[in-house]
């Protein structure tokens, strides 16, 4: 059931629309979403977080402002850490999957269609059916506008 908070956007997405990993989006609707951020960590790291419940938060610096705050433990590893390896996005994995990966090792800066075609090699029309549809898949979402 939708939102009734959340207003629907009628602005279709073109290749240069910018999309992200969308986190809030993704915890409203699999619950399982930590499960399967876990599975992404490096071998150390799940060991480390194998015990940890789902809330576990640390302490980042904002490398900007050195501002102190608390962050996901598990996601902040991850993308700061593990997403940033050499083998972390394979070459044989699936469209989604890699671009997935890139957000996660990009820090989850916002990315284009246009720029993502030249990082999974695939077009950028191709990517922009794929992940700027109805249908959402891990969370890929186009970034909205803020309403004033």
């Amino acid at each position: 059931m939708p939102d009734a908070n959340k207003k629907f956007s009628l602005v279709k997405p073109s290749v240069n629309t910018t999309f992200h990993i969308d986190f809030d989006w993704w915890q409203e609707r699999d619950s399982n979403w930590r499960i399967f951020l876990v599975s992404f960590l490096c071998e150390k790291h799940q060991e480390l977080f194998s015990d940890k419940d789902d809330s576990f938060i640390i302490d980042a610096v904002d490398p900007e402002t050195a501002e102190i705050r608390p962050v996901d433990g598990v996601l902040h590893t991850l993308m700061n850490h593990c997403a940033k390896k050499d083998d972390f996005i394979p070459d044989n994995l699936p469209m989604i999957g890699r671009i997935f990966r890139i957000f996660l090792a990009n820090g989850n800066k916002p990315l284009t269609p246009l720029q993502l075609s030249e990082m999974v090699n695939r077009p950028a029309r191709t990517i922009l059916v794929t992940i700027g549809g109805y249908q959402v898949y891990k969370g890929l979402r186009p970034i909205q506008a803020k309403a004033n």
